[in-house]
């Protein structure tokens, strides 16, 4: 069967997350996690490595990909000359207050598909009191480097790194992260905070902006500076003897003692290897530090760690140690028209070195919003873009998430010479419609991409834009059979989310604790005296999913009768997009049976939607349902 390629993305989005699914209708619990895959429950986030991928997992126990937007921040950001704020202001204008912007703009994010509050936001966006009414969402929180220790980055040279051999850069971690606990200690216990990161970017390049040379920015610190002093005593314990350093690096030191008035050594094979050794350790202390003193405040939350720009392969490895999600912005991966070619590439040697599962950023920009440095034309092909990466980082195993940067557009004259349009909203809090439409629907296939689901993707024509008029079929392939969601399918909890009622006749439904298939509940229906369809008692609920051509479903049920004259089934009643009713119901059962099990294999001819689920007794006799399913089991 072949469709246009829109309309077969816009399903898989609607299958996925139609939209944002509130904690009762059973598909994603209250923290946005989907209940069709188990963890451990733990009370808090944490990662897991379930069926061969990594996940996160809510504290209520079910997988999260986390799709999260960075500086949510009411405040905005000053113009350059005016110092004034016009996001701020156009906010103000247009809501009357910061909380009513938080309310308003946390209910867009999830309607866009958005679970997370990313770093850089305003409290009022994940501060919301114990009873979470607003829209709640997820949230991380950055903790800055503090810059108190000395710089090692030479003088006129671009960047700040600490020397964290340092008990200055020590004190004054431990100093920054007192003063964050004391004015919000509500994080240490608060289950919807996902994690800290304890740094932004680090100048792990050095002065001479490449691997390893930051540490020679080390080398050339004073004598009694403990970088230094740390960097000699290194030197010392892999050579043993001056001559057999000398050897190795082309030197002519005298003694060990000479390294402290060295500013720098001779570059070659030998003294490069060395380097590299020495700038594992450094960020080895780095971390540990940044580590050790925020466990000493949180023991609850996951560690994301400092999101390096440059994946050196030593530094991945030494930082991640000390990290629960290895997180990087690496922007570069999405070229805006394309996906980097080496995506996979350096994805797979990140997570080998990391050994952690990987938490990413992203930036597209358009030309049209006005503002320099667009990566693509307009705000439709970065919507595009967007879902194409999205198929790509979604799909790989290793990786837990990705944020977007950044929530609005900055001023065109601002902190940074080279803004951009890097907002899902304009400097008056309007979205850029095209664009945030298919970002939407890219954030809604996240769990499809992640279960090896679908990978089909938009593409560009020459035109740049959408395909409009190639038919593509639905991408064929293996498919692990899937488990969809439904609420209280075992009937656990009572009646929660269940309709219980008489459509004929006199019959009575209840849940039964003392016949069950399974657990401690099941559903009983009792017949009237009336025959047949003049009698009716049903259970029923109304997923709010769709159901796709080109995938086979199997819906079961366990269901055990007593002297049932007419049947007892389950069905499922949908309706196609052009109006014409359908059903899709399991063979019935009849007269007096112990716990059967009933399926239904279907495949759907078009587009429909559920009216609803129904478990039904028609005429007289008891039968009892548990154990409802549906799964996706062909593709």
């Amino acid at each position: 069967m072949k469709i246009k390629i829109f309309l077969i993305l816009a399903l898989l989005a609607s299958f996925t997350l139609p939209k944002f699914a509130p904690a009762q209708d059973g598909q994603f619990d209250k923290y946005g996690g989907w209940t069709g895959l188990k963890g451990e429950k733990s009370g808090f986030f944490h990662t897991e490595q379930v069926n061969g991928r990594w996940w996160i997992i809510t504290p209520e126990g079910n997988a999260f990909w986390s799709i999260g937007m960075y500086c949510v921040r009411f405040s905005g950001i000053p113009e350059t000359d005016t110092k004034k704020r016009p996001y701020k202001d156009a906010c103000l204008a247009k809501y009357g207050s910061e909380g009513e912007w938080a309310k308003i703009t946390k209910i867009r994010l999830k309607d866009w598909g958005f679970n997370t509050i990313g770093d850089w936001s305003s409290e009022s966006t994940y501060k919301d009191g114990l009873d979470r009414k607003h829209a709640p969402l997820a949230y991380v929180i950055g903790i800055d480097l503090p810059r108190k220790a000395d710089n090692v980055i030479a003088k006129g040279a671009y960047g700040y790194f600490p020397d964290v051999f340092s008990d200055k850069f020590k004190e004054s971690v431990k100093s920054a992260m007192k003063y964050r606990f004391e004015h919000q200690p509500y994080f240490i216990k608060d289950p919807w905070l996902l994690g800290y990161f304890l740094a932004d970017e680090p100048s792990w390049y050095g002065s001479k902006q490449r691997r390893g040379a930051l540490v020679n920015d080390f080398i050339a610190l004073e004598s009694d500076s403990p970088g230094k002093i740390a960097w000699v005593n290194f030197v010392k314990s892999i050579y043993s003897e001056i001559n057999t350093l000398n050897n190795s690096w082309g030197t002519d030191f005298k003694s060990f003692t000479d390294l402290f008035t060295a500013k720098k050594i001779p570059i070659n094979e030998n003294s490069e290897k060395d380097n590299l050794l020495f700038f594992k350790i450094i960020a080895e202390e780095f971390s540990k530090i940044l580590h050790d003193t925020l466990r000493g405040f949180d023991k609850n939350h996951m560690i994301l760690g400092t999101r390096p720009s440059r994946l050196y392969p030593e530094l991945v490895e030494a930082s991640a140690k000390y990290s629960d999600i290895f997180s990087t912005s690496s922007y570069g991966l999405n070229e805006g028209y394309k996906v980097n070619p080496k995506f996979k590439e350096t994805i797979d040697r990140m997570y080998e070195n990391a050994g952690r599962p990987i938490m990413l950023g992203v930036i597209i920009t358009a030309e049209d919003a006005g503002l320099p440095y667009g990566i693509v034309r307009s705000q439709k092909d970065r919507g595009i873009s967007y879902w194409r990466y999205m198929a790509e980082v979604a799909a790989h195993p290793a990786i837990v998430g990705m944020h977007w940067f950044q929530y609005f557009d900055p001023p065109k004259k601002c902190y940074d010479e080279k803004a951009a349009n890097w907002g899902l909203v304009n400097q008056k809090d309007e979205p850029y419609e095209e664009a945030v439409k298919l970002i939407a629907q890219a954030n809604k296939t996240a769990y499809t991409y992640g279960l090896r689901l679908s990978t089909v993707k938009p593409e560009f024509d020459s035109f740049l834009s959408f395909k409009k008029e190639e038919p593509q079929e639905i991408a064929k392939g293996e498919l692990k059979q899937i488990i969809i969601p439904i609420e209280n399918s075992g009937f656990e909890s009572g009646k929660e989310a269940w309709k219980l009622q008489t459509w004929k006749g006199k019959s009575k439904v209840s849940i039964d604790s003392r016949t069950r298939h399974s657990g401690k509940n099941a559903l009983k229906i009792e017949g009237g005296k009336e025959e047949g369809w003049d009698s009716i008692g049903v259970a029923l609920q109304q997923p709010d999913f769709l159901l796709l051509p080109g995938y086979e479903y199997k819906l079961s049920a366990w269901i055990k009768t007593d002297n049932v004259e007419s049947e007892a089934f389950v069905r499922i009643k949908a309706t196609y997009k052009k109006g014409e009713v359908t059903y899709f119901k399991a063979l019935p059962v009849y007269g007096t049976k112990d716990w059967t099990l009933v399926e239904a294999n279907f495949s759907p001819k078009s587009e429909n939607s559920i009216d609803y689920l129904v478990c039904q007794l028609n005429g007289g006799g008891s039968a009892w349902f548990d154990d409802i399913k549906l799964e996706v089991i062909k593709q």
